[in-house]
């Protein structure tokens, strides 16, 4: 791979619900983020925290109150747009010198209908590694899985 190719995830979907509420929804990852599986802790992850302000951090906190950063929130924008940094190793530990993007807009597609959009750029930052963490955020267990997840809670 040129390492100067920018290598992008972009996963799309509509979520059944007003655009404040799914963005809101989105920030509140606690509520639907499989905590059970997407963990950086070696104790099983009790909660994923985004503070809602530029500068603030996005962590894990594990059952056993560790925190294990994942990123900083780089602009936040309710309800339109969240940018956070992405701060984690491919084998998954918190990892700043590894430094991508995870980009999330929410655009109404209807008073009760958001369109939200998630690139996560940058992943050639991982190297040799780059096309591996392509197809991991790419699978069945990554960016998709993951939207369902909140679309399906925001929708309640």
């Amino acid at each position: 791979m040129n390492p100067t190719t920018s290598v992008t995830v972009r996963r799309e979907i509509l979520v059944q619900a007003p655009r404040a509420r799914a963005f809101t929804t989105f920030i509140d990852m606690t509520a639907w983020w499989p905590l059970a599986t997407h963990t950086l802790g070696k104790a099983p992850a009790r909660a994923s925290v985004i503070e809602p302000h530029a500068g603030g951090r996005w962590y894990g906190v594990d059952a056993d109150g560790d925190e294990h950063g994942i990123g900083r929130v780089l602009a936040y924008e309710p309800p339109a747009r969240l940018l956070l940094s992405w701060e984690v190793s491919h084998d998954f530990k918190p990892d700043p010198s590894v430094q991508t993007e995870v980009e999330v807009t929410f655009s109404e597609d209807s008073p009760t209908t958001t369109r939200v959009v998630l690139e996560h750029r940058g992943i050639e930052a991982y190297g040799a590694h780059a096309e591996e963490m392509r197809e991991t955020f790419e699978s069945g267990g990554g960016w998709g899985l993951l939207l369902d997840l909140f679309a399906a809670h925001a929708a309640k």
